[in-house]
């Protein structure tokens, strides 16, 4: 219990401590997570430290949510479903760039088995792309997000170790 607080805050620490440029403070209009999106939705929806986020890498986030909701729901959730998944697609690529920056890097054994398991759920080829496809991704974005989660584990692991909470604290 004390160890997932320190992570926690450890977490909270870390993202807070991420080169982020400021940001100007969000028109009431910017606010409400369920306004509707832009049509067209742009092909780059944020930027990370110069980066650029494309909408298709957080379809894959948004879809395992959104087809958790059913039916009028969903239509009338898919913003706010989009916004959060974009949010945490950020989140994730601010620790990834940071853990990077710092030298932390993921187990290559560790993400080839990861990998493998993956694929031996889907013998076939076809099953194989059909499956990444559903999730939107192909075989080199499914390797890379293998890649990313241990990446992101290890630097919050290193962050929680560095800086301890007392059970008294927590």
């Amino acid at each position: 219990m004390a160890s997932t607080r320190a992570a926690v805050a450890a977490l909270g620490l870390l993202l807070a401590g991420c080169s982020r440029a400021p940001t100007p403070s969000p028109s009431p209009a910017s606010t409400d997570p369920g306004r509707p999106l832009p049509s067209p939705v742009p092909e780059i929806v944020a930027r990370v430290n110069g980066q650029p986020i494309r909408i298709g890498q957080i379809l894959p986030i948004a879809k395992a949510e959104l087809d958790k909701v059913s039916g009028p729901d969903r239509d009338r959730m898919k913003p706010e479903i989009l916004r959060r998944a974009l949010e945490r697609y950020v989140d994730r690529e601010l620790l990834l760039q940071e853990a990077l920056a710092r030298g932390i890097r993921a187990d290559s054994r560790q993400v080839d088995w990861a990998y493998d398991q993956l694929r031996r759920e889907h013998a076939d080829e076809r099953g194989w792309e059909e499956f990444l496809a559903g999730r939107g991704m192909d075989s080199q974005v499914a390797k890379a997000e293998l890649r990313a989660q241990p990446t992101v584990t290890a630097l919050v692991e290193q962050e929680v170790r560095a800086f301890p909470v007392s059970e008294a604290a927590a």
